[in-house]
C-alpha cells in the first residue's frame, strides 16, 4: 500500500459530529493520525482515518475493530492506547491516545544515531511493553520501527492488529528484514517471532545497522548464512542475547519477549557491575558531592549540644558582674558573649571532627557474573574432555554453575623446558559452522590467532574454535585469561606433545 494520500481531511472539519480535526500527526500504515478535539469530553484524542473509497478498506475494516479490541486489553505505560472504533461519512476512524511523537523509522532516515544508554533504555521499554502483551496472549501483528512512536526519551509501541504494509518508498524497502523467517515462510506468528523482530531491532539500535545484508530483488529479504556484520559494535555481554534472539530456528530463540527482559537486566548487571532500577541503562546521576554535607548534620548537632552548657557558664558569669558591667554599652555585651561561644564552638568542634587516620582497607573486587549459555553466541556448548581432538565423542554440556572454573595456572602447565612447549587452546563447540565463525571473527579481531577444526561424532558434524598452538606455558595462560576476560570462556588448556618425525599429537593435561 501506498503512504501519500490526497483523501485527507480538512483542518476544522468535524468527524462523526464529535471530534474536530487540528492539524496531522504522522503518516501510518493503514492510514493517517490527526489530531482531534473531542467536543463532547472536551479534551484531546488522535484520529486514525481511513477513507471509505480506499482500496485496503475491506481488510483495514477487520483490523480497526480487533485494534479496538486490543485497546481495552493491552493497558500499559508504553502501548499506544486505543480507545474506540466508528465509521463516518467519509472515514473510517479509530480514536487512540494523542501521542504526539514521530516514528523510529523517520529518525533513521533522517540518520539519527543513539548513544549506547539511549539505544539500550529503548530497547528494554520496547522488551517490557511486549513482554506484557505475551502475557496477554497477544502478539505483535508487524514489529518495526514504523510502528515505534518516540518523543524525546518516552516510548509508544503502536499498531498491535495491523498486518505488514511494506510501502513503495526505498526506505521502506528494508522493513522486511524485521519479519522472523517462518513468517516469511508462511508459518503462524508467535511470540518467538516478535523476539526475532526485536533482535533485528536491538541490534539496529546499538549497532546502527541492520545484523544481515539485505536482498531486494529475491523473495527472501536476508541471508542468515553468514555471520552478523558490525557485531563488534555490540557490549560482549549482549552479543549472546542478541544472537538468540536472532536464530533462525525459533525453537532456539527465547520462547518470549519476558525472557529477554530478565537477559537484559543478567546483561546491563555484567556491563555496569551493580544492580539497578529496570529503566537504568541511562547514566545515573552522582550525588557524592552531597555526602560531606550531610556529614557534617550530625557532627554540628553533637558540637553545638556539647557547647551549650559553656555558654551557660558564660552567661551566669556575666549576670554575677552585672553591676560592673551596667557601665559598659549593651552592644558590646552581646559581642563578649558572642566571641566567647564562638571560640568555645570552634575548639570544640576541632576536637570533635578529629580522626585517626585509617589504614586503607584493600577493595573487594567482585566475581563477574556470567550470562547463562545462549543459543546464538559462545558457549553454546563448552568443549569438554570428550570434544578435545583426538578422540571422538559427544560434546560436554555447559557447567552448570555461574562462575567458570579457573584457567590452569602457570605453576601446573611449567614442567622442564616449558619455554619450548607448545600448547593450545579449546575455546568452545558447536553444531553450525555458523556460530564457530561469529566467536572466530571476534577472536581475530583481539589479535587471537582462532581457527576452527571439523569433526564428525556418529552422524553429527561439530565445529571447534581453537586458538594457537602457543609457545610456553606463559604465553597460553595469558591467552586462555584474555578470552576469559573478554568472552566470559573458560578455554581449556592442551599442552602438545614434542615434534617428532612427522608426528604432532596432543597429550591431555593431568586434572
Amino acid at each position: 500500500m501506498t503512504y501519500n494520500r490526497t483523501d485527507h481531511p480538512e483542518t476544522n472539519e468535524m468527524i462523526g459530529q464529535r471530534y474536530l480535526i487540528v492539524r496531522q500527526l504522522r503518516e501510518e500504515p493503514w492510514g493517517g493520525v490527526w489530531l482531534a478535539q473531542d467536543n463532547t469530553l472536551r479534551t484531546e484524542v488522535s484520529l486514525k482515518l481511513l477513507a471509505r473509497d480506499a482500496p485496503e478498506w475491506a481488510a483495514a475494516r477487520d483490523m480497526f475493530e480487533h485494534a479496538a479490541i486490543l485497546g481495552l486489553k493491552l493497558r500499559h505505560p508504553q502501548i499506544l492506547g486505543v480507545f474506540h472504533v466508528d465509521k463516518a461519512e467519509k472515514f473510517l476512524y479509530l480514536v487512540e491516545e494523542p501521542f504526539p511523537g514521530e516514528s523510529l523509522m523517520a529518525q533513521w532516515v533522517r540518520q539519527e544515531r543513539f548513544s549506547l544508554p539511549q539505544a539500550l533504555h529503548r530497547l528494554e521499554l520496547l522488551t517490557q511493553a511486549l513482554a506484557f502483551a505475551h502475557q496477554q496472549g497477544e502478539v505483535h501483528q508487524f514489529l518495526s520501527p514504523l510502528n515505534i512512536l518516540l518523543q524525546g526519551e518516552d516510548l509508544r509501541l503502536a499498531n498491535f492488529a495491523f498486518a505488514p504494509a511494506y510501502g513503495d518508498e526505498p526506505q521502506h524497502l528494508e522493513l522486511r528484514a524485521y519479519a522472523p523467517p517462518e513468517v516469511i515462510h508462511g508459518d503462524r506468528l508467535t511470540p518467538a517471532g516478535n523476539v526475532f523482530s526485536l533482535g533485528v531491532l536491538g541490534f539496529r539500535l546499538v549497532a546502527g545497522s541492520l545484523p544481515y545484508p539485505l536482498t531486494f530483488d529475491e523473495p527472501f529479504p536476508y541471508r542468515l548464512e553468514y555471520p552478523p556484520a558490525d557485531l563488534e559494535e555490540i557490549p560482549v555481554p549482549l552479543q549472546n542475547v542478541l544472537l538468540r534472539c536472532l536464530a533462525e530456528d525459533p525453537e532456539e530463540r527465547l520462547p518470549h519477549a519476558g525472557a529477554l527482559v530478565s537477559q537484559l537486566h543478567q546483561a546491563r548487571e555484567l556491563m555496569h557491575g551493580v544492580t539497578k532500577k529496570a529503566a537504568a541503562w541511562r547514566p545515573e546521576k552522582s550525588r557524592r558531592s552531597w555526602q560531606p554535607l550531610a556529614q557534617a548534620g550530625p557532627q554540628l548537632k553533637k558540637v553545638w549540644e556539647h557547647s551549650l552548657p559553656h555558654a551557660q557558664k558564660v552567661r551566669d558569669a556575666a549576670r554575677s558582674h552585672l553591676n560592673t558591667l551596667k557601665l559598659l554599652p549593651r552592644r558590646l555585651l552581646w559581642g563578649v558573649g558572642l566571641a566567647v561561644l564562638t571560640v568555645a564552638l570552634i575548639i570544640f568542634g576541632v576536637k570533635v571532627g578529629y580522626r585517626p587516620a585509617s589504614k586503607p582497607q584493600p577493595a573487594t573486587v567482585a566475581a563477574p557474573v556470567a550470562l547463562p549459555p545462549t543459543g546464538g553466541g559462545p558457549p553454546l556448548i563448552e568443549s569438554g574432555e570428550a570434544g578435545a581432538p583426538g578422540g571422538p565423542g559427544p560434546a560436554a554440556r555447559p557447567a552448570a554453575g555461574p562462575t567458570p572454573a579457573p584457567v590452569q595456572s602457570s605453576a601446573n602447565l611449567a614442567s622442564p623446558g616449558s619455554k619450548d612447549q607448545r600448547y593450545l587452546l579449546l575455546v568452545a563447540t558447536y553444531n553450525t559452522m555458523k556460530q564457530a565463525e561469529v566467536l572466530q571473527q571476534r577472536l581475530r579481531a583481539k589479535h587471537l590467532r582462532a581457527v576452527i577444526k571439523t569433526r564428525k561424532t556418529g552422524s553429527k558434524t561439530l565445529y571447534q574454535v581453537r586458538v594457537g598452538p602457543l609457545t610456553g606455558a606463559k604465553a597460553a595462560e595469558d591467552a586462555a585469561n584474555r578470552i576469559k576476560t573478554l568472552e566470559k570462556i573458560n578455554p581449556k588448556v592442551v599442552k602438545l606433545a614434542p615434534k617428532t618425525a612427522g608426528t604432532n599429537k596432543i597429550r591431555r593435561p593431568s586434572r
